[in-house]
């Protein structure tokens, strides 16, 4: 799993590597030293327009800036990014990547970890650390429509692209919209998301998303199930770690009162549940409000280390 110069990265990222995780050629990187802690980034199959993001770009300089504290993890998902998408149509489902996650995190053996979720990925991590708790010492949630017990608002907040989503025009139109303070969302930042959906693998992926229906006929009523699913276990009581939520007061995609509702259900069964909100933030509290997120990120962690 030794990172080299032949794997491929983004820009200011570390250096990578590949591992096999649930059958598949896995991108990951790493920074820092200390307690390990893994961000999974929201997103889709194919269109960049669900959860803001489609590959690990998203984390861009927080994973730099977290990585002063901490091992820093992150890596793409089955089909985003540098990793290969499933070779089965009916495994583009959101259970495939919630396995391959669990897989990735075996693979890595770094022990329990700290694991941070955001948009789609906040699904991703709960629902991870329900079905192996080993592998998980606290959790933490940022803005997380899929989780949250309601509709969310990305059909009313996207509506009206002028672009395809697939252009940095686009893109950037999207987050933007995404966001309270669109000034965070640059070409810089999105490029990298343009090039990799340029890439011939994406464009394979999608021809055949399109063609086989995949997104209406494996992803959507299964990810619809598995949500209600997680909501049942979490209402029984089954996340026994400590968690933290993270939310943006004025993200125009997935209403506060979301995060509210969330939080009630947890903290119903478990002490160590906070829930802290933030004005003037939208869907990327990370990277519009840094300085908050991080220091959010950092005392929950240590708070949690400091229990063991």
């Amino acid at each position: 799993m030794t990172a080299t110069s032949t794997v491929p990265t983004y820009p200011g990222f570390p250096a990578a590597s590949w591992l096999e995780a649930g059958g598949l050629r896995t991108w990951w990187t790493e920074a820092g030293e200390g307690p390990p802690l893994v961000l999974v980034y929201g997103g889709n199959f194919g269109s960049p327009a669900f959860g803001g993001g489609n590959c690990a770009m998203c984390w861009d300089d927080t994973l730099q800036r977290l990585s002063a504290s901490y091992r820093v993890i992150t890596y793409d998902r089955p089909g985003n990014g540098y990793t290969d998408a499933p070779e089965r149509d009916e495994d583009f489902t959101m259970e495939f990547v919630i396995d391959h996650l669990i897989a990735f995190l075996d693979a890595i053996d770094a022990g329990p970890v700290h694991l941070l979720g955001h948009s789609r990925g906040g699904f991703i991590a709960t629902r991870t650390a329900l079905l192996r708790q080993d592998l998980v010492k606290s959790l933490t949630i940022v803005t997380s429509g899929t989780l949250g017990p309601g509709v969310g608002m990305n059909a009313v907040a996207l509506a009206g692209n002028p672009y395809s989503v697939f252009s940095l025009e686009g893109m950037k139109w999207g987050h933007a919209h995404y966001s309270y303070d669109p000034s965070h969302v640059t070409d810089a930042w999105m490029q990298p998301f343009v090039d990799r959906m340029e890439a011939e693998p994406y464009l394979t992926m999608m021809r055949r998303i399109e063609a086989e229906r995949l997104i209406e006929r494996f992803f959507i009523p299964q990810l619809a199930r598995d949500k209600r699913e997680t909501l049942r276990w979490l209402e029984e009581g089954r996340l026994q770690r400590p968690t933290q939520i993270l939310w943006g007061l004025t993200d125009p995609t997935v209403p506060v009162q979301l995060g509210y509702d969330l939080y009630d259900i947890l903290a119903r069964h478990e002490m160590r549940v906070t829930l802290s909100v933030k004005d003037k933030s939208g869907h990327f509290p990370y990277r519009e409000h840094p300085r908050w997120f991080d220091d959010m990120v950092t005392t929950f962690v240590e708070e949690v280390e400091a229990d063991v």
